[in-house]
């Protein structure tokens, strides 16, 4: 990289122009990728929730029937 940079002094600011955007670029997807696991995984929470609470609230009821004969007119 020595080389490079006496071969070349004109592209040094450019060089670490592009190793700051890399950066960034590596620290916003890190943080997408937190975010959208702590968004599923609430979300999952709720929904896991929701569903228990769903089946508390049901009562024990007797199961649908079908009439045996059909209804005439």
């Amino acid at each position: 990289m020595d080389r490079f940079k006496e071969t070349y002094p004109d592209f040094v600011p450019i060089e670490e122009h592009i190793r700051r955007a890399r950066l960034e670029r590596s620290l916003a997807l890190a943080q997408l990728i937190a975010d959208s696991t702590h968004f599923v995984g609430r979300a999952w929470r709720r929904g896991f929730r929701s569903l228990v609470n769903g089946f508390s609230r049901l009562k024990a009821e007797a199961p649908l029937t079908l009439p045996r004969k059909p209804a005439t007119r």
